[in-house]
């Protein structure tokens, strides 16, 4: 398994988990957008400001804590499929908030899912990569992920003064659920099956890799 070579199924893994990392980035870098409206339409003053941004970053730290734990004993799949959930319905909530206070909840509950986006995603990616190449892909899902925030910025530089800082909010909520619905069928990592003893879940990763053919040619 770990002699594998990149094979579709890998690539479909690792496009599925660079758009999550794209959204995670874009989400921190759309918050920055928002407070400033906020505070500039009177929305909300500079200490709530401060409030929301930091609520987000709190988000943020629990979510990649929990993400490690429910990884480990429940699987990648299971921790990417609730932490998406959690982060689309949340931030589209968001854009229905009539004050700051339910806001800065909303986001505290959104950031949790996203925390739980950036952990879960190197992780999957290292655990589908062959061994000799995961700091290749890793390197690679950095670079990836570092696209959400000037691609964030130009639709934020167009959207909000057109149609209000709720609609960032909404178009980054309903992108989240898109992806969710995407991975639906997203597989379990064949570390995280080893793992809880489903040694038969990896097998067709395995039957493709160098190793399974080597193995055939000695029989």
């Amino acid at each position: 398994m770990n002699e594998a070579r990149e094979t579709p199924l890998f690539y479909k893994v690792f496009a599925l988990a660079g758009a999550g990392m794209i959204l995670d980035a874009a989400d921190v870098y759309m918050a920055g957008a928002i407070n400033s409206t906020l505070i500039e339409t009177k929305f909300a003053s500079i200490s709530q400001g401060s409030y929301f941004l930091s609520s987000g970053f709190l988000g943020l730290f629990i979510g990649s804590i929990l993400a490690g734990y429910i990884g480990d004993f429940f699987g990648r799949k299971l921790s990417y499929h609730f932490n998406l959930l959690l982060f689309g319905v949340f931030t589209l909530l968001s854009a229905f908030a009539p004050n700051m206070m339910i806001l800065i909840g909303l986001r505290f509950i959104a950031a949790i899912g996203l925390g739980a986006e950036i952990v879960t995603g190197y992780a999957v990616v290292n655990e589908f990569a062959p061994i000799k190449r995961r700091g290749h892909w890793s390197g690679m899902t950095a670079i990836v992920a570092n696209t959400g925030a000037p691609i964030t910025l130009l639709i934020a530089s167009f959207m909000i003064p057109k149609f209000g800082w709720r609609s960032m909010f909404i178009t980054m909520g309903i992108l989240a659920l898109i992806l969710w619905l995407a991975r639906r069928h997203f597989p379990e990592s064949p570390a995280g099956c080893l793992r809880r003893g489903e040694l038969k879940r990896p097998m067709p990763l395995f039957k493709s890799s160098p190793l399974a053919g080597y193995m055939r040619r000695m029989r």
